[in-house]
């Protein structure tokens, strides 16, 4: 069965190019599920395919090169041509002087931060406004530059753990809001949300808080507490936005059930609540602590994408294209139209990079490109974060290979 287009837009369904051919029933499930609607041309080709083929016809389908070739054909000859550089020289995220500006912000952020804290503890209510100013502050820091603000928060000091958590997570909840399309009252109090998620650690001694060792029984049981604890805190005052309330209780549920304090399913957690699982996850794992080195935040964000069952990946992506970071050897589909692999980068403060090398609107490969990724429309962006093997077949882990090393793909321009 031939497809001759699909109705929506390539960004709209999982399949890399609109001409085809369906010819096992694996392929049919998928044009099934793809979620768009397909024009067959029925007077060439197979027939339609039914459920009533025999279930072994699928197992005779030899996976296919980008080009339509069988996948025997990718034994390609030695290349003479230089190769590319497996690590790529990128522009910085930010420089001295931005470093420099956020850390003037986060400082500021951590004084105001830890007053209203404190006096939390001693029993007075949440000083809103004082919290949206910081708020506010944090956002138009981000707009100027969000690597520099991340380095910076990264960095915790054993007393101040909670209070520059508390800001790191703030500014990821804005950032993947904006990614989320919220509007700007949206991520005004999505950065509130994170700001005060851990207020219920307030209750907890800060020895068990900041213990380098593993904790006991019960001390796991107390901090298992804090979400309700901070509820509890946090209800009393009507000024407190609902979807503060919302995320303080439940950042720590997760989609398959295991999380607390409730046990909550996928279709029981709101977009608030899974927004702050990924960004309080994220920054706990790339955070450095006195006693220990913080993952490298690509290193965590392949952690997180091995979890689907735990955090929601759509958002997740929306996540990675916020903060510039996706897992070295994606395939991955950018605004331009390209299939191309995230490429380890030279520095690691440097943007992030993808090189190229296939053209989706041709269906053919194309000279390898290097791509610096960015956020603004000036910059050419990644779309969509594809399975290889789905695209590729078995041929995948080869092709990748051999796109990292920059050595020449089959049909490949010169």
């Amino acid at each position: 069965m031939i497809v001759e287009g699909l109705e929506d837009g390539w960004l709209s369904h999982p399949f890399w190019r609109e001409r085809f051919v369906i010819k096992s029933m694996a392929d049919l499930e998928r044009v099934r599920n793809g979620g768009t609607n397909l024009f067959i041309d029925a007077r060439r080709g197979p027939k339609p395919l039914t459920n009533d083929l025999p279930h072994e016809s699928s197992t005779a389908v030899r996976p296919k090169t980008p080009a339509g070739r069988p996948a025997a054909l990718l034994q390609v000859k030695k290349s003479s041509a230089p190769r590319l550089p497996r690590r790529l020289p990128t522009p910085p995220a930010f420089d001295q002087a931005d470093r420099k500006r956020a850390s003037a912000v986060v400082k500021r952020s951590a004084k105001i931060i830890g007053e209203v804290f404190d006096d939390c503890r001693r029993g007075h209510p949440v000083v809103m406004p004082q919290i949206a100013a910081v708020v506010k502050d944090i956002a138009d820091a981000l707009e100027h530059n969000g690597a520099a603000f991340a380095s910076v928060t990264r960095l915790k000091e054993k007393d101040g753990y909670t209070y520059t958590h508390s800001i790191a997570v703030c500014a990821l909840m804005i950032t993947l809001g904006r990614a989320n399309n919220a509007t700007p009252d949206e991520v005004a109090e999505l950065g509130i949300a994170g700001m005060l998620h851990d207020i219920g650690k307030l209750s907890i001694a800060t020895s068990i808080l900041g213990k380098a060792g593993p904790l006991d029984e019960g001390e796991r049981a107390l901090i298992r507490q804090h979400p309700e604890m901070g509820h509890r805190l946090l209800a009393s005052d009507p000024q407190v936005p609902s979807v503060a309330l919302d995320v303080c209780l439940h950042h720590h549920e997760r989609l398959d059930g295991t999380g607390y304090p409730f046990g909550l399913h996928a279709d029981q957690i709101t977009t608030a609540a899974r927004i702050a699982v990924i960004c309080d996850v994220y920054d706990a794992m790339t955070s450095n602590r006195p006693y220990k080195k913080g993952k490298s935040p690509a290193d965590a964000i392949v952690e997180m994408a091995s979890l689907p069952d735990m955090i929601d990946q759509n958002l997740l992506l929306k996540f990675m294209r916020g903060i510039g970071v996706y897992p070295v050897g994606s395939l991955v589909r950018l605004r331009s139209n390209r299939l191309a692999v995230i490429m380890p980068t030279a520095s690691a403060n440097g943007r992030g990079a993808a090189r190229s090398f296939y053209n989706i609107m041709e269906d053919r490969t194309s000279q390898y490109e290097d791509v610096v990724l960015g956020d603004s429309f000036k910059d050419d962006q990644v779309v969509k974060i594809d399975e290889g093997e789905e695209q590729f077949g078995d041929d995948w882990p080869a092709m990748r290979d051999r796109v990292l090393a920059g050595r020449s793909l089959p049909g490949q321009p010169a």
